[in-house]
């Protein structure tokens, strides 16, 4: 039996929204050579590749940006750069709400956090990406809002309150900043049954997340994975963690 490992990125393979550190990437890139990995996460396809380089993202199997929400798989033929085409597979549309903006508009308003810049929600395929402190926040000011943040629980509060309002949309907590919005059933689970329905029943299919405990982005994989025999997920608090796993079986 073969193992598949999926990643999350953002507090996982990197800091929140940052660059991968230089010399965690050659570690990382050194380890994936052999192996079969995707990338499962909820930032565009973009931005995982600014994050992790194209040479790392070379390195996977596949990615799944935006929540899983679309996937992206590699072609044999090399384009312009010496690089292989990207292609999509599939990609989900959001359907939304009645009045949803309004609520979130009305929770920045609302918030007592002082630090408010540009915009506060960004629309992807399939899902929404809301911030109170702002999408393109500085690191410093994302800092800060984490801090405050985890004293006083506000994204928690938002998400179990949008929760009540609106049943038919899924709200977890994603990053260090910010909430991640989509129609149920299409969060990160939706991986499993769509694209790794056979290979689970013959390979061991392991899982690599910061957000597992509910309300994080990464806990419905998690939960869908450790309730299948050849499922397993594991909880990290940083891509320095990521690293020490990766040197224990049944990564190593």
């Amino acid at each position: 039996m073969s193992n598949i490992y999926l990643f999350d990125v953002d507090g996982t393979l990197t800091p929140a929204k940052s660059k991968i550190d230089p010399l965690f990437r050659k570690v990382f890139q050194e380890w994936a050579k052999d192996k079969e990995v995707y990338i499962v996460s909820g930032g565009t396809f973009t931005r995982l590749v600014d994050q992790l380089g194209i040479e790392t993202v070379e390195m996977t199997d596949g990615v799944f940006p935006c929540m899983g929400n679309m996937f992206y798989q590699k072609r044999d033929q090399i384009n312009e750069s010496g690089y292989s085409e990207w292609v999509i597979m599939y990609e989900n549309r959001f359907k939304g709400a009645k009045n949803l903006l309004r609520s979130l508009n009305s929770y920045v308003a609302k918030s007592e956090f002082p630090i408010k810049t540009g915009i506060h929600l960004e629309k992807r395929p399939g899902m929404m990406n809301f911030s109170i402190v702002g999408i393109d926040a500085t690191p410093e000011q994302r800092q800060k809002f984490k801090e405050w943040d985890g004293d006083l629980g506000e994204r928690k509060r938002i998400v179990e309150k949008l929760g009540k309002k609106y049943p038919e949309i899924g709200f977890v907590i994603g990053g260090a900043v910010s909430i991640d919005i989509f129609n149920k059933g299409n969060d990160k689970a939706q991986v499993i049954p769509r694209y790794f329905a056979e290979a689970i029943e013959h390979n061991q299919v392991h899982f690599v997340g910061d957000r597992i405990p509910f309300p994080g982005n990464d806990h419905s994989l998690a939960e869908v994975l450790r309730e299948h025999p050849n499922g397993a997920a594991y909880e990290v608090g940083s891509w320095q963690d990521t690293a020490e796993l990766l040197k224990q079986s049944p990564f190593a």
